[in-house]
């Protein structure tokens, strides 16, 4: 006698996909999940890494930004407007609060000339590599 599988109701297609995203976020470590605060992209431009991290409702002088090594990490606090007294949420999806988000970059970078700027809720943080890790051109002869 021969047994098959019975479907139930979707419910294998539903342990496949959320296999599938525990798989994804131990092999992606880097990339953000829904509700990560703040949102980041890195760019690469041979010389620098640039992230770019949204965060708005930041006051700039609660901001912490270090690196070591290969990692940026950023730290802050957003400070919620409170709604009168008198009034009741209807929807609440802006959070307050202190934050800390930790990005790995692919290589090094020299701790000692990274600049970042803040300006209308971004922070552009650029992160020049360590001079053995850029990338050479090497010509063929």
């Amino acid at each position: 006698m021969a047994f098959t599988a019975w479907p139930a109701f979707g419910l294998d297609s539903e342990v496949a996909r959320l296999r599938g995203e525990v798989l994804r976020s131990l092999l992606e470590p880097q990339a953000a999940a829904p509700g990560v605060f703040p949102a980041v992209n890195i760019y690469d431009d041979g010389e620098s890494f640039l992230v770019r991290a949204e965060i708005p409702g930041v006051d700039k002088d609660s901001l912490e930004i270090t690196t070591r090594g290969d990692q940026l990490a950023i730290r802050g606090e957003r400070v919620p407007t409170p709604a009168e007294p008198s009034a009741s949420y209807h929807r609440r999806e802006r959070e307050g609060g202190r934050f800390r988000r930790v990005v790995t970059l692919p290589q090094r970078v020299d701790a000692d000339k990274v600049e970042a700027t803040y300006r209308e809720g971004v922070l552009e943080v650029r992160l020049p590599r360590i001079g053995e890790d850029k990338p050479r051109k090497i010509q063929v002869g």
